[in-house]
């Protein structure tokens, strides 16, 4: 299990998540890259994409269980 972001954690994941999604984008562009290794690099970026959106998950739900649970 991973650990639950904090704040700044999850502003950093969320900008590491767009840097990731806008590499893919421009791997998928190439055509200089043998087709195996394309595949590769994609299934990497795609794993590393889903980790990012689980954590970023995580930290939503928890964020807004709390403040559901806040009295405002």
């Amino acid at each position: 299990m991973t650990e639950l972001l904090t704040p700044e954690g999850y502003e950093q994941t969320k900008e590491k998540l767009r840097d990731l999604q806008s590499r893919l984008a421009e791997i998928k562009k190439r055509t200089d890259l043998a087709p195996a290794h394309l595949a590769s690099v994609r299934r990497s970026y795609n794993s590393m994409i889903r980790e990012y959106l689980q954590e970023i998950r995580l930290y939503e739900v928890k964020q807004s269980k709390l403040n559901t649970l806040t009295p405002v």
